[in-house]
Formats: C-alpha cells, structure tokens, sequence
C-alpha cells in the first residue's frame, strides 16, 4: 500500500526560558525576547510550538508567580502549544504545575504531520516527585542514594518505560515516524557533567534503538545546546533561552520538516541544524504489548 503524502510540517522551538525577575540581569527584556519569538512562530506559520521545560528558576512561594507570568507571556502564541516539565517547573507542585500549564498528563503523545511526538517526562522519578510504586523508589534510593546522582535530574518511572514501549509499538505499526521530547538530554556526549542528563538515559536510549521509525529526539536542560548522531537518531539540545546573550545566541527557533529533510533555524534565521529525516515508513518490529491509537493533535496519556 503506498504511503499517504505527508505535508510539511513546522513548529516552533524554546527550552529553559528561566523567568526569574529578581535573579536574572535580561530579565527586563524577558517579555520583548518572548514577543519576539512569537512573532517568530506566527509569521513563519508554525503548527504548534514545543517549549522544552525550565520555564522558572525561583523556588519557593515566587515560583508559582513567576510560572503564571510566563505562562502568561507564551499564551500569546495562538496556537497549540505543547510542554514538557523540566527540573526546575517542579519548585511548583507537580500536580499543580501540570494543572497550570494544560497537560493531559506529565508524559503524553500526539500527532502532527504524519508524525508521532512521544512527550516523556524526565523528573517522573526525581527528589522532586513522589514514587508511584516499589520498583520506583527503589530507583530513586539507587540513583540519589547509591550513585549520588545530580539531585537537581531524574528518571523515568517503570510504568513510563512501558507506556514508551506501547506507543513506539503502536507508532511502528502504523509507520509513524517518532520525535521524541525530553528536558533532560539522553545522551552523555550532548551534556556536561555539571548539568548531568537523564539518570536512567541508557534504559530509554536501549528502548529507542530498537525502532528504525524513531528519527529525532529534543532536549533542552544543558544551556549551550548540542548534537549527536546515534543509531539513526538525531539527539539535538536545542540551546536555551536564558543563555541567549551568549554563543550561540540562540532566542527560540522553528523545525521545519519536508522532503526528507529537518532543518532548524534559529531566531536570526541562521540554520542550526540540516539533517535528514525520512517520512518512509520503517519496518515495524514484533509487538510486544497491545496499543490505542491517538488523533491528530490529541494526547495519549499512561495510565495512572
């Protein structure tokens, strides 16, 4: 059966935004830097934008304020726009974050394009997040307690690793090709030992090696950006918001996605990345659970 003709998709990119009014010397220009990316995104006719988490940097009672400021201040973009939570969102509850920021659940899919987006959420199992069963917590004492991992990253939880399975299960059946997106990087050589990256990045990456249809995975967290290719993978850090008076002087950007082609452009129009992306389907490999399926732009959560 022939393939159905895929469009070309764009959207917007940003992570690690930061709004700290108090804390940061560009915080005054925080409002006209965000304007200037919507504006961005709206004239380059983007689907939807991707906000990469670490919206705040406060703890504490401001951090709820300053979570409403910013959100605020991106709801000026009018189209769907899709989050994941980074370490520091979570200085706000986490339920209350997820509430705040429209979330059909931490960790969700959605379509776009003829392509499958899998949203993961990299803090599930953190100091930040209560264990939901025994095999996460003992998870968090291995990597808090044991390996004395960066406090400030996380994992994700035994039921998330399978909810990834049945997504990417069912994204291969029906030759879905798969971005993936996660604050924290996956991998050791698009990070620093200083910002650290997914605690249990060997577990996802192993999962994710296993299918031909995942193509891309973005992450934010390590401020400069990055990139690495593995397995067919393109992992891209997409440089943050708050560092964007230094190299690369990165503001936001747009991901545009035709003719076999991923190009990312940054504010200035440069391009940050031109990689290949193939739209053909890939051979789906055994299934080892059952899977739903998800509407164009509708989410598909884990159960609780």
């Amino acid at each position: 059966m022939t393939p159905p003709q895929r469009r070309t998709l764009k959207f917007g990119i940003v992570t690690d935004i930061h709004y700290a009014p108090e804390e940061s010397a560009a915080a005054d220009t925080t409002a006209c830097d965000l304007d200037g990316c919507i504006s961005l995104w709206k004239e380059a006719g983007t689907d939807f934008v991707v906000q990469l988490g670490d919206l705040i940097s406060r703890e504490g009672p401001e951090a709820e304020t300053d979570l409403l400021t910013v959100s605020r201040m991106l709801s000026r973009y009018p189209g769907p726009m899709m989050h994941v939570a980074g370490n520091h969102c979570l200085a706000v509850a986490p339920e209350r974050f997820f509430r705040i920021m429209g979330l059909p659940a931490p960790s969700y899919s959605f379509a776009a394009g003829g392509i499958r987006f899998i949203a993961l959420h990299a803090m599930d199992v953190s100091v930040f997040s209560e264990p939901v069963n025994d095999a996460d917590r003992q998870m968090l004492m291995h990597y808090r307690d044991e390996l004395q991992a960066p406090f400030y990253c996380g994992a994700v939880g035994t039921r998330q690793l399978e909810w990834l399975v049945t997504e990417l299960d069912a994204s291969a059946g029906n030759s879905e090709p798969v971005i993936v997106l996660s604050h924290l990087p996956l991998l050791e050589e698009t990070t620093d030992a200083k910002h650290g990256l997914l605690w249990n990045h060997e577990a996802v990456t192993e999962i994710l090696f296993r299918y031909a249809n995942v193509r891309a995975c973005f992450s934010g967290h390590y401020h400069p950006g990055g990139y690495a290719l593995r397995h067919g993978i393109h992992f891209i850090v997409v440089p943050g918001f708050v560092a964007r008076n230094e190299p690369p002087f990165f503001h936001c950007g747009t991901a545009e996605i035709s003719e076999g082609r991923l190009r990312i452009r940054a504010n200035d129009s440069s391009v940050l990345h031109d990689l290949e992306f193939s739209l053909q389907p890939a051979p789906a490999p055994p299934r080892r659970c059952s899977a739903g399926s998800s509407a164009s732009m509708d989410a598909a959560a884990p159960e609780a």
